[in-house]
């Protein structure tokens, strides 16, 4: 069983290679943003129930997907082990975690829009420059298949909980996902202090400076919360850019149709005075 694991799970075993921005990687983030965008269409006529069973779904999804990473993981791998960079210190790992409390917990109403932003962020981000899925690997290994996996299902719970309405983004609440990130970096900052040791330096969140060496360490942090802060400021934009032309659209119809009426009218007072002249006459 597990020769054959090994085997359907080889990260060298074939000709075809996921590559930065290759075929693969291209097709891999069409069908996972463009399948989240089709999911969004096909709900839009759905009732708010069906909405909801299609999010809880999803969030029970991601905690049972980055669980279940950890009991197949050493059965793909030739040394029969556990990658500890998997453990919850990365900001989508992290949200493995909270994203189920956000959708099924009342008490994070208040945050679950800072949580839907920062799933949508982090996500798209990796699934952008996914390093470890990268480079001397088949698009069908298991750390691909795995790693696209987890970060397609984050992205699509964060993306649909903003277009089916359950959440609302707001630039006047962005300091809530900004306060998420500057926690999150803090918490990175701990277990990569905690856990790295002579033989292997880890750098959960990149905010130790060994991933991107030309930023110095001291300032990786604060390189961190800039650039996921911007991503966020740049998914609020788009969503009230999209909100406002759905408005204006939306105020174009009824214009458009309050005229129509407005000549249904004109038209019905038309043929009543004509038909009023007519019995005047005779």
């Amino acid at each position: 069983m597990r020769e054959f694991l090994l085997k359907i799970f080889s990260t060298t075993d074939g000709s075809a290679e996921i590559a930065l921005f290759n075929f693969w990687h291209i097709l891999y983030w069409l069908i996972i943003v463009g399948g989240s965008i089709g999911a969004a269409f096909l709900l839009k006529g759905k009732t708010q129930q069906t909405k909801q069973k299609t999010l809880r779904v999803l969030a029970w999804l991601l905690p049972s997907l980055y669980i279940a990473d950890f009991l197949i993981m050493p059965l793909a791998r030739t040394d029969f082990t556990i990658d500890v960079d998997k453990l919850p210190f990365h900001i989508c790992t992290i949200l493995s975690f909270f994203v189920p409390f956000a959708q099924f917990n009342k008490k994070f109403d208040k945050v679950k829009d800072a949580i839907a932003c920062l799933a949508i962020v982090s996500s798209l981000m990796y699934l952008t420059y996914p390093g470890a899925a990268v480079g001397d690997l088949t698009p069908w290994c298991y750390r691909v298949l795995q790693t696209f996996l987890y970060h397609g299902v984050l992205f699509a719970w964060g993306f649909l909980s903003v277009a089916t309405g359950e959440i609302t983004l707001d630039f006047k609440t962005i300091w809530k996902p900004l306060v998420g990130i500057a926690m999150i970096i803090v918490w990175a900052l701990y277990g990569s202090t905690v856990y790295s040791h002579a033989d292997h330096h880890f750098d959960w969140f990149f905010v130790t400076g060994s991933t991107f060496p030309f930023v110095p360490a001291p300032l990786m942090p604060f390189a961190v919360f800039v650039a996921v802060g911007g991503m966020c400021a740049i998914i609020h934009a788009i969503d009230l850019g999209v909100k406002k032309r759905l408005a204006k659209k939306s105020a174009t119809q009824t214009v458009e149709t309050i005229e129509n009426e407005s000549v249904e009218v004109e038209t019905l007072v038309a043929a009543a005075d004509a038909t009023e002249t007519e019995k005047t006459e005779e």
